[in-house]
């Protein structure tokens, strides 16, 4: 995608967040006036994963508001998406969301560790990511058991913050572990 039309784009997905955001409490207010540079550029790091991830669906692991799932997905249109999302309005927002920016992503409503145990989302992603789940080493156990052998999971630690002890490399304020197999 060319970057003016990526700006448009990514630009769209903003206002509906602003739209939306205090009656679902997506963002904080203070974060609404700096949501391109705080949130989805913030998200557009894990792009090189996405790139580097194999063929096949990838996640966004307690997507909220969208993020990292929604700008990635803008900027690789290519590779399908799902946005995992335990809280029904906020999936409905996303929902809304994949459907006025006309992208290719599923909508579910589950908790990472219900969504562990489904047959059609345990070790089904290339890539999984998550932003703000919870405790980077938490979150790395928690979007594990949802990639695929050969995959890459990875969860946004902060740039210069310290990755978990379970990671396999850190990069990019990113923790990043490569699954051969099952646990």
């Amino acid at each position: 995608m060319r970057s003016p039309e990526l700006a448009t784009r990514l630009a769209d997905y903003a206002a509906l967040v602003r739209r939306h955001s205090s009656r679902l409490d997506l963002v904080s207010d203070r974060d609404l006036d700096r949501f391109e540079e705080r949130h989805v550029a913030d998200s557009l790091r894990a792009l090189r994963l996405v790139d580097a991830a194999p063929d096949g669906v990838a996640a966004d692991v307690g997507s909220g508001a969208g993020l990292p799932g929604i700008p990635l997905a803008i900027a690789r249109p290519e590779r399908r998406w799902r946005l995992f999302e335990p809280r029904r309005r906020r999936a409905a927002f996303l929902e809304e969301a994949v459907r006025a920016l006309g992208l290719d992503c599923e909508v579910v409503v589950a908790r990472a560790e219900d969504a562990a145990t489904d047959a059609r989302f345990a070790r089904a992603h290339a890539l999984v990511v998550a932003r703000a789940l919870a405790p980077p080493g938490d979150a790395l156990r928690l979007v594990r058991p949802l990639t695929q052998a050969g995959g890459i999971a990875a969860v946004f630690v902060g740039v210069g913050a310290e990755p978990p002890p379970e990671a396999e490399e850190s990069s990019d304020g990113l923790a990043i572990l490569r699954p051969t197999g099952p646990d």
